[in-house]
């Protein structure tokens, strides 16, 4: 049995040679620093969108050393418009602690990868099999379906799961077997209608052997609803804005000063994964007191560190 595993892991190893997304941008110049950042894009986020924001991040701040200096806003700079900014604030917590702790060096060994912010198991074995080519399992959600699917293992227990992925591993390539696994799922694998035709583990899927596909159940989403009025103060030619410390999902960020309303009109609509945000501008004709803000130039509003909705409004005042 064990054997059979092995021989699995090696033919997507020789799949991803083949077949593999080499042309992707994070699996060009591979050094830790550029699967790392990769990785914490591609949390929650699509290839097809996180390519650009990778591309972006990394020509701003090509490695470890060119981003040693940049402050939290900087970092958020680069994240506006892709949400969960919660992984901004990651990166520069986590780039902080490679600085201070470990010499400006990525450390490779596990415990020390999966201590920093923002990175779990699944993406320290990323790190880990990618950069170092370490023998680490790895479990996001299209590896689970082809895990799953392999197996026939229609309900999800994680312990049971991570021991699969595990023994699924190619250990004499783990720098392509991981990343033709992670492709599988995303390329061939599908949710609805798997492409086995295409698949290097089509001999031995117990799914395909049995003619039945199925995807595992994902709990639904239940949006809540948030009502946002922002207060536009300026004067001349500047603008009043604080860094919110309330809002989890915009936390850290320069917005207007603002109240949550139980329900009213809106001006524009902004839909994140967890929440509908129903926001409404309105102008205040006296310049604010509020503590704990700065006043902007309009000039400078392009730079800062703004939810997109935001942004949007503010440099077209």
């Amino acid at each position: 049995m064990k054997r059979c595993k092995e021989l699995s892991g090696s033919l997507v190893s020789k799949w991803y040679k083949k077949s593999g997304r080499k042309d992707l941008p994070w699996r060009k110049n591979i050094s830790p620093y550029r699967v790392w950042i990769s990785e914490i894009i591609l949390q929650q986020t699509q290839v097809k969108t996180g390519i650009d924001y990778f591309e972006t991040f990394v020509s701003s701040y090509p490695n470890l050393k060119s981003i040693k200096d940049a402050s939290e806003d900087d970092i958020y700079k680069l994240w506006r418009g892709l949400g969960y900014y919660r992984r901004a604030s990651y990166i520069y917590q986590a780039k902080e602690i490679i600085h201070n702790k470990f010499a400006g060096k990525f450390p490779e060994s596990y415990d020390s990868i999966v201590s920093l912010p923002g990175i779990g198991r699944s993406t320290a074995g990323a790190i880990l099999s990618i950069a170092f080519k370490k023998p680490y399992p790895i479990l996001d959600g299209n590896v689970k379906r082809v895990i799953s699917r392999f197996f026939y293992k229609k309900d999800f227990n994680e312990n049971l799961f991570w021991k699969l992925s595990n023994s699924l591993i190619d250990t004499k390539d783990p720098f392509s077997y991981q990343q033709g696994i992670m492709d599988i799922g995303a390329t061939v694998c599908h949710k609805k209608i798997p492409n086995c035709e295409n698949c290097p583990l089509k001999l031995k899927c117990k799914s395909k052997i049995n003619n039945s596909f199925f995807s595992l159940p994902t709990k639904k989403v239940k949006k809540k609803n948030v009502h946002l009025h922002f207060q536009i103060h300026q004067d001349d030619n500047k603008v009043f804005l604080i860094k919110d410390t309330k809002l989890g999902f915009w936390k850290n960020l320069w917005i207007p000063p603002y109240e949550i309303r139980e329900q009213s009109e809106y001006d524009v609509r902004h839909n994140l994964s967890h929440r509908n945000l129903f926001i409404k501008f309105n102008y205040a004709e006296t310049p604010t007191k509020a503590e704990g803000g700065k006043w902007f130039a309009k000039e400078k509003l392009k730079n800062l560190a703004t939810p997109k909705p935001i942004s949007d409004k503010l440099l077209k005042i």
